[in-house]
């Protein structure tokens, strides 16, 4: 799995667990990447692909969602 794979599978599972997204040091321990810098890079390209949106500048704590989701708490 590459890494814009695992950061898009870990949004969707933290989102689909706590009904927001996850910050990038959230990510970081969730992927096991070191680098933060590594989490935004794998989310700017996440990003330009439109495999996730925004309304905020990158960096931007817990502002993603995953276009074509619609997360429902149970």
């Amino acid at each position: 799995m590459s890494g814009k794979e695992k950061v898009l599978n870990a949004v969707i599972s933290y989102i689909a667990e706590h009904q927001y997204p996850p910050s990038v040091r959230e990510l970081c321990d969730i992927t096991g990447f070191k680098s933060t810098s590594s989490i935004n890079g794998y989310i700017t390209k996440l990003l330009e692909e439109g495999k996730l949106e925004t309304d905020c500048g990158i960096g931007s704590s817990r502002a993603l969602r995953v276009p074509g989701y619609k997360f429902v708490k149970a």
